[in-house]
């Protein structure tokens, strides 16, 4: 039932981002801030501890464009709204294999 209301408040958070037209400017770079969350937010959307994101970011599984950066609001950091996932270790030891 969480899930359920959690889904409908973040579909209801969206409607209201596109009605409005939300975007951030940032070195004449426009981001509608429908597609991007802070790292906590990230965190409680996808249910991960933020180390692992963290780590993620560090290891490049989240690419340098799908993060934002923000020095006017002290180093806030943004990351673009959709699911990363690295890849699990038995995936990385077939490929190690077989290369």
């Amino acid at each position: 039932m969480f899930e359920e209301v959690s889904q409908l408040l973040d579909d209801v958070e969206s409607k209201l981002m596109e009605l409005t037209g939300s975007k951030l400017i940032i070195m004449d770079k426009e981001y509608k801030l429908r597609e991007w969350m802070t790292l906590s937010d990230y965190c409680k959307k996808y249910q991960i501890k933020p180390s692992r994101l963290s780590n993620w970011i560090e290891r490049g599984i989240v690419p340098n464009g799908n993060l934002i950066v923000i020095p006017e609001l002290n180093g806030l950091k943004l990351i673009k709204n959709q699911p990363y996932a690295a890849r699990s270790y038995e995936t990385r030891a077939v490929r190690s294999a077989v290369n």
